[in-house]
């Protein structure tokens, strides 16, 4: 009698004890009636009915969960290929959708990542992905796929999508340095260029400035003679109508000097007397 009355009260005490639910820190606690969803349980002590009429399960929320699909081949947008390398971090953001939801939660995460991905991926090119395009990827792969689990009901948050390295397949790698190698080629040859630009433009401007300034102190010294030249012509206009011999006289005389001609003066002379007389 008395070792029945201690098993019923050992088997008691196990059923009060199934009654406890102890939920760590960072732990939700989703408790099941008659495998049903019924409620969950924050951090600390809960209780629930003992079995078989309620059941619970310990779902870690604070946990940062990985996932690596390893190398996947995509194609960019100008028809490049390239291999990616994918780091996948999240946690469970809702506990009992996690537990009632998608039946293989962390492959249907992979393969939403990795078809957003794809999707991003071919709207880029190749130079983009290779050098300023990363960031730009892991963020808007991280947003759009996000959505998507939240429309499947996945219960997860992705934290992060990491991009951990982006390279050309092994067959085009060469391809890909020798176009590499020209793109650098091109970008010093045309800083060079540029510096040939910054270094000779201002001599021309200078040679150019200096050919204007002396176009137009010749023009104005070609001014000056031509306007004095006018004044020396009137001059002589006016002087050969009074004394035409005399005036005729001197334009001979300068003509004959500027021809390097030997004058003869005395000659001259009489040969102008003879004229004025004549004309007298």
């Amino acid at each position: 009698m008395n070792l029945t009355k201690l098993i019923a009260a050992v088997g008691f005490s196990a059923l009060l004890m199934s009654t406890v639910v102890m939920v760590d820190s960072g732990d939700q606690a989703v408790v099941y009636r008659f495998g049903a969803v019924d409620r969950s349980l924050s951090a600390g002590l809960g209780f629930r009915a003992p079995w078989p009429i309620e059941s619970h399960q310990i779902v870690d929320v604070s946990e940062v969960r990985r996932a690596e699909p390893g190398r996947v081949r995509m194609l960019t947008g100008d028809t490049n290929l390239v291999d990616l390398d994918l780091v996948i971090q999240y946690n469970v953001a809702d506990p009992v959708v996690y537990q009632v939801g998608l039946a293989e939660a962390k492959s249907t995460l992979t393969s939403v990542v990795l078809s957003v991905t794809k999707d991003m991926v071919g709207t880029m090119t190749v130079d983009t992905l290779l050098t300023t395009g990363r960031t730009e990827l892991q963020r808007g792969a991280e947003a759009a796929a996000q959505a998507l689990l939240d429309e499947y009901g996945a219960g997860l948050r992705v934290d992060a999508v990491e991009v951990r390295e982006i390279t050309p397949p092994p067959a085009v790698l060469e391809a890909f340095k020798d176009v590499s190698s020209a793109r650098g080629d091109r970008e010093t040859l045309a800083l060079a260029a540029e510096a040939y630009a910054s270094k000779r433009l201002p001599q021309v401007r200078g040679e150019a400035t200096q050919t204007v300034e002396s176009a137009k102190a010749f023009s104005a010294e070609r001014g000056a003679q031509s306007a004095g030249d006018v004044v020396r012509f009137q001059s002589l206009l006016a002087a050969k109508r009074k004394s035409p011999a005399s005036t005729r006289s001197q334009l001979w005389l300068e003509t004959a000097r500027r021809v390097g001609e030997v004058v003869q003066v005395e000659p001259l002379r009489s040969r102008t007397e003879i004229r004025l007389q004549a004309d007298r």
